[in-house]
């Protein structure tokens, strides 16, 4: 008897054990908010552009870093979560155009230059799945699309060596944007990377402010790409 009850009183630590993991494996299934703060680097790709109507094939484009922070919210279901948030961030990016796209006759020999910048408003809606799934350590993969909204206020743009044209342009109010990204949570401290493309392009028709005769065939259609990397505490 005693021989049995010794064996019981040593699987009692196991069976504890045991539990112990059915509950970090269910740990994740919960209602999780934080925020966050990060940075992301923007570069440009031009989808349809002219110049003198003459289609643009090579550009130098100059990534730069902005920033965001945002509030999120996930809600996980073992192994897989969907998550969202409410965000704001500063993106910036330039390129340049090579002088050989202007007509001859024109007398600039300097390459043209575009630089803008925007903040905007963003909402996610991703889904994910938990590779790692073991309280307190999380490793998870999520993708879906990811609304901007920018005010036209909040959007400046420079377009120069375009003389004698003095060309402007204007955001779109709405950009559809594509998310692929990883996240390492530990405890309640996580670290997201992800990486962005938009869909749709970001800035309308150009504008001529200079009251000249414009030639046919200017347009800087263009796209963003974003990497970015962000820490933040979930509740």
């Amino acid at each position: 008897m005693k021989k049995y009850a010794l064996i019981l009183i040593g699987l009692y630590p196991m069976a504890l054990y045991a539990v112990g993991q059915e509950q970090d494996k269910t740990a994740a299934s919960s209602f999780e908010w934080g925020g966050r703060i990060g940075f992301a680097a923007t570069g440009t790709y031009l989808s349809d552009a002219y110049i003198d109507g003459k289609r643009i094939t090579e550009y130098t484009q100059d990534t730069q870093v902005g920033h965001f922070f945002a509030l999120q919210f996930r809600l996980n279901f073992n192994r897989f979560l969907i998550q969202s948030g409410l965000g704001i961030s500063h993106n910036k990016s330039s390129f340049s155009i090579d002088s050989k796209y202007r007509d001859s006759g024109t007398g600039t020999a300097e390459d043209i230059y575009c630089s803008y910048s925007l903040h905007s408003l963003t909402l996610p809606i991703h889904a994910g799945y938990h590779i790692i799934n073991r309280s307190p350590y999380y490793m998870s993969v999520f993708t879906g699309p990811r609304m901007r909204y920018t005010p036209p206020k909040l959007f400046s743009t420079k377009i120069e060596n375009l003389d004698p044209y003095q060309f402007t342009e204007s955001a779109e109010k709405f950009i559809v944007s594509w998310t692929i990204g990883m996240s390492f949570q530990i405890g309640r401290t996580f670290f997201d990377f992800e990486y962005e493309q938009s869909i749709n392009d970001i800035t309308s028709p150009l504008s001529d402010l200079s009251g000249a005769d414009p030639v046919p065939g200017y347009r800087l259609d263009r796209r963003i790409g974003i990497i970015s990397f962000s820490y933040g505490i979930m509740f």
